[in-house]
C-alpha cells in the first residue's frame, strides 16, 4: 500500500516539473496579436494573426485610414520573437518584405533592408 502511494507521489511530482518548466519556456515568448500604439503618430494599429495582416484601429488625424491594411502575410519566422509580412512601399511602388521584431512584450519594431520603418508599443 505504501509502495502505492509513493509511486502515486512520485508521478505526481513529475507531472507537476514537466508543468512547471512548460510555462517557463512558454513564458519567454511574447504574443504580438492585439492593439499597439503608433510610435510617431496619434494612432493605434491591430495585428490579426488569424488574418495574417495589421491594420489601423484608429487614427486621431486621419480617421479616413481606418481599416486600412499596413502589413500583410504576416508569419513566424525561424528565429524567436520574430516575423515576415509585405508592406506596401510608396518609393518601391509596390509592396516589400519587412521584418518584424518584438524586442520585448511590449515594443515591436518593423524593418526594411535593416532600417526601422514603423515602430510600435503597448
Amino acid at each position: 500500500m505504501q509502495r502505492i502511494i509513493m509511486y502515486k507521489l512520485i508521478f505526481s511530482s513529475v507531472i507537476f516539473l514537466v508543468t512547471l518548466f512548460s510555462i517557463a519556456a512558454k513564458a519567454g515568448e511574447c504574443s504580438i496579436s492585439g492593439v499597439w500604439s503608433h510610435s510617431a503618430k496619434p494612432a493605434k494599429l491591430f495585428i490579426d494573426l488569424n488574418k495574417a495582416e495589421l491594420s489601423v484601429h484608429s487614427h486621431e488625424n486621419n480617421s479616413e485610414s481606418i481599416g486600412l491594411i499596413v502589413l500583410k502575410k504576416i508569419t513566424q519566422s525561424s528565429t524567436k520573437n520574430t516575423w515576415n509580412a509585405e508592406m506596401y512601399s510608396a518609393t518601391e511602388g509596390s509592396f516589400v518584405n519587412v521584418k518584424l521584431v518584438s524586442k520585448s512584450c511590449n515594443k515591436l519594431s518593423i524593418s526594411f533592408n535593416g532600417e526601422e520603418v514603423l515602430g510600435l508599443f503597448r
